[in-house]
């Protein structure tokens, strides 16, 4: 196969290297290389999928606040629909948790978020079902939002098109090599040359790292596990709140008419097509039943999704401390739907 030529090789094509891939292609020739056959098939197309300003590492938030307006106004020709539809968060603290809980709350205050602080008796006015003896604070964020995901993702790549980018599926980086001052990478589906890579692969950045011959660097996939449930007869749960603890041991929202729910679980993995783990179902199932009145008597769906970070769980975003035109964009976290719409390229 011939070998073909670009400005820079992005590999992944989830919602990280779909979005770099866009905006890097008003400044050169991109390649976006897919393992898959399917871009955003992995971590992307299995994320809670909200825009909260209080969820995560301190710097995701921020760069949450820095995305909203993207998200709120995309560009022109972007998407015919809304990427973005009310929902609201509600944040609930336990005994024990009140000086982290405070933290939060100034914060976002200082970053001039809106917030309604309650107590667990007024936060039944958000969310009917929580227990309300086992919280002690309450805060409302009216702002958060629910993404949509496909049609997010869609933009970025309908748009990269447009500009001459190219996706490239089913192509598995299998061997990198750089040598003067050029990164050659082979896949199943050719080879493809460029002076810059940017490794936005997922579950798949440390492999990705090896393969082009750099130090391990600790960015690495754990498992993440949810389920789906009917709700409540009777209930109206299209205004409910993405509901979180501050100690992030569970989360739950609506979704698609039923009640989708986390433990938030981060158990180790390899890079694969992530399954739910039996185990954090039942811990998941156990979450509800304490922290609420719902009942869940038939689980309707189950699954597991990849979640990379490094050890400080903030993204880790610019170019590998050995070489220079090798940049990350990873560490996300889950968060990159949310967080990675601040219009720029990655940099150091």
């Amino acid at each position: 196969m011939a070998k073909e030529t670009a400005d820079f090789i992005v590999i992944g094509g989830g919602i990280a290297g779909a979005s770099v891939s866009y905006e890097l292609s008003t400044h050169g020739k991109v390649v976006l290389l897919e393992m898959e056959s399917a871009a955003g098939y992995h971590s992307t197309g299995r994320s809670a999928a909200v825009m909260s300003e209080n969820y995560g590492p301190a710097l995701w938030s921020r760069l949450v606040t820095a995305s909203r307006s993207f998200l709120e106004q995309p560009p022109e020709g972007f998407t015919n629909v809304s990427l973005v539809t009310p929902r609201g968060a509600l944040f609930l603290a336990r005994e024990g948790e009140e000086a982290q809980f405070s933290a939060q709350a100034e914060e976002l205050v200082r970053r001039g978020v809106t917030i309604e602080q309650a107590s667990a008796e007024e936060a039944l006015r958000f969310c009917p079902v929580i227990r309300t003896d086992a919280f002690v604070r309450a805060m409302y964020e009216p702002d958060c939002m629910d993404i949509d995901t496909e049609a997010l993702l869609s933009g970025y790549l309908k748009l990269f098109r447009s500009r001459g980018g190219q996706v490239v599926t089913k192509a598995k980086a299998e061997r990198i090599v750089r040598s003067g001052g050029v990164w050659t990478v082979s896949t199943p589906k050719g080879t493809f040359e460029a002076p810059v890579v940017i490794n936005a692969a997922g579950g798949w950045v440390q492999e990705v790292a090896t393969l082009a011959g750099l130090s391990y660097r600790n960015v690495v996939p754990f498992r993440r596990t949810a389920v789906t449930f009917g709700p409540p007869a009777g209930s109206d749960i299209h205004t409910w709140p993405m509901t979180f603890d501050v100690a992030e041991t569970f989360y739950f929202k609506p979704e698609a008419g039923r009640i989708m729910v986390s433990p938030v679980d981060m158990s180790p993995s390899e890079p694969c097509d992530a399954q739910a783990d039996e185990l954090e179902v039942a811990i998941a199932i156990d979450r509800i039943h304490t922290f609420t009145t719902m009942e869940v008597r038939t689980v309707k769906h189950k699954w597991g999704g990849l979640r990379t970070f490094a050890p400080d769980h903030e993204p880790v975003i610019g170019a590998d401390p050995e070489e220079p035109s090798f940049i990350w964009l990873a560490g996300q976290g889950g968060n990159g739907v949310m967080g990675g719409c601040c219009g720029s390229p990655p940099r150091r």
